[in-house]
């Protein structure tokens, strides 16, 4: 596999090229990602590239709070959470809708979605006009990472192509669970003190 270079001004033809199931990695508001569209094959070329247990489901970027309630339920909760962190550094755990077909959460009812605070992926998804899959762009069990030539270097050849541009945070998304009562699964730039203020 060759992995093309981009620059984020190659907008149109990252999109095209995602839509026809290339796996491309970019820079976001946290650390790099690697993305697919919710296809089968695509899924399945993320998993491979990264050596990521198929067990563990890839996680969503959204553009939206529509986008977002078109695939899993939004409860009181994890809306205010939307309304007080949303575009920006957290992944919910939502129940996905039952449409939501079971390749693209390994099997699970629950589907953890994001809306980066990144005004670049957020025309990219709306250029797709569906939610993306996004996961971090390292090889499982190693590091995140933030420069596009530290992802080159351990990614060149797995994958279709990167975006030559660093990432702008240092941290992975805070995770939180909403599914039930709310819980922190990984905490980073976000806090359980400022999600428990949120939804007070």
């Amino acid at each position: 596999m060759n992995t093309i270079k981009y620059s984020k001004q190659d907008l149109n033809i990252i999109i095209d090229r995602l839509s026809k199931g290339d796996i491309i990695a970019f820079p976001t508001d946290t650390v790099f990602g690697l993305a697919c569209v919710m296809d089968v094959k695509a899924i399945k070329k993320v998993y491979i590239a990264k050596g990521r247990d198929f067990k563990k489901p890839l996680p969503m970027m959204c553009s939206s709070l529509k986008m977002i309630s078109d695939v899993a339920y939004i409860n009181t909760d994890a809306k205010k959470i939307i309304d007080n962190f949303m575009p920006g550094a957290i992944t919910i755990i939502f129940n996905k809708k039952d449409y939501l077909d079971d390749y693209i959460t390994q099997g699970l009812n629950t589907i953890g979605i994001r809306v980066p605070d990144d005004d670049w992926i957020l025309k990219l998804i709306e250029g797709i006009g569906k939610p993306i899959m996004v996961t971090s762009a390292n090889i499982s069990n190693t590091g995140s990472l933030l420069k596009w030539e530290d992802v080159y270097e351990s990614m060149n050849g797995k994958i279709d192509g990167i975006v030559t541009e660093n990432a702008r945070g240092e941290l992975s998304s805070t995770i939180v669970d909403v599914t039930h009562e709310v819980k922190i699964l990984r905490e980073g730039p976000i806090s359980m003190e400022e999600i428990k203020r949120a939804i007070e």
